[in-house]
């Protein structure tokens, strides 16, 4: 949970919550799937031979799409959208209380591209844990969580001896386009790309990703969601290290919404 990889589409919840934050973008607004050309690089859908294309903005988050993604990077603009980059704490260490906590690998001096292809979490690194805490404050209202394993210290009699409370670090979102993300978040389990995660009675929300490593042929896949999505309590993500069949676990972590 503490080295890097390239998180992918799970990072479209991220340039989601700027986009309705930022008021540039809204869930039934109208969105076109159609390539995008920056800098002589065509910014494709990843159905490549059918794209989607006219859809609502929401359904673009169910079914993926990039370009949808890049449109919104470019309408927030280079210096806000890596405002958000920097707000959900990917330019720092979460702190955790763990030895070993890696920082992931983000543009110095970002260009238009650089923002294009981060925008559906390519060409950078981050951490899982990173990702998770970012995860929870989309859940929880907006307020990004420092996490915390342990809750607290018992002597053998049962006698709390030491409390550990949640630690806020920041607001990064406001309650109105967390719980807007998470109905959207929720919708691409029940309908999108998240559907085999769909659980009948239960409301799950979440993002799946597959992201390039620096291996040819070689994948990640992931899954970063948090339940129940009305009145969440668990974030969970799982990550596949180049995955084939029902094998190759990568890892997984939880965390509770809250910290």
């Amino acid at each position: 949970i503490l080295d890097t990889y390239e998180p992918g589409s799970t990072f479209k919840a991220i340039t989601t919550a700027a986009g309705l934050e930022e008021d540039v973008i809204h869930p039934d607004d109208m969105v076109s799937d159609a390539p995008v050309m920056i800098a002589g690089h065509q910014l494709r859908c990843w159905r490549y031979y059918n794209p989607h294309g006219h859809e609502t903005f929401r359904e673009g988050v169910y079914n993926s799409c990039n370009p949808v993604f890049v449109r919104v990077a470019q309408q927030l603009g280079i210096e806000r959208f890596y405002k958000y980059v920097e707000a959900f704490g990917f330019n720092e260490k979460t702190g955790i209380s763990l030895p070993g906590e890696q920082l992931g690998l983000f543009h110095e001096n970002p260009q238009e591209i650089d923002m294009a292809v981060a925008s559906f979490g390519q060409r950078f690194t981050i951490t899982p844990i990173q990702l998770i805490c970012a995860y929870s404050a989309i859940a929880n209202g907006g307020q990004l969580m420092k996490p915390r394993l342990i809750k607290e210290l018992t002597d053998s009699e049962g006698n709390i001896v030491q409390k550990f409370e949640p630690e806020v670090v920041r607001n990064v979102i406001s309650k109105k386009t967390s719980d807007t993300l998470r109905e959207i978040l929720e919708g691409v389990v029940s309908e999108g790309t998240g559907r085999n995660a769909y659980v009948k009675g239960y409301r799950v929300a979440g993002k799946t990703g597959t992201s390039e490593t620096t291996e040819s042929d070689r994948y990640i896949a992931s899954f970063s969601a948090f339940a129940p999505a009305d009145n969440p309590v668990i974030c969970v993500l799982v990550v596949l290290d180049d995955p084939k069949g029902d094998s190759h676990m990568g890892g997984a972590v939880a965390a509770p919404v809250a910290g």
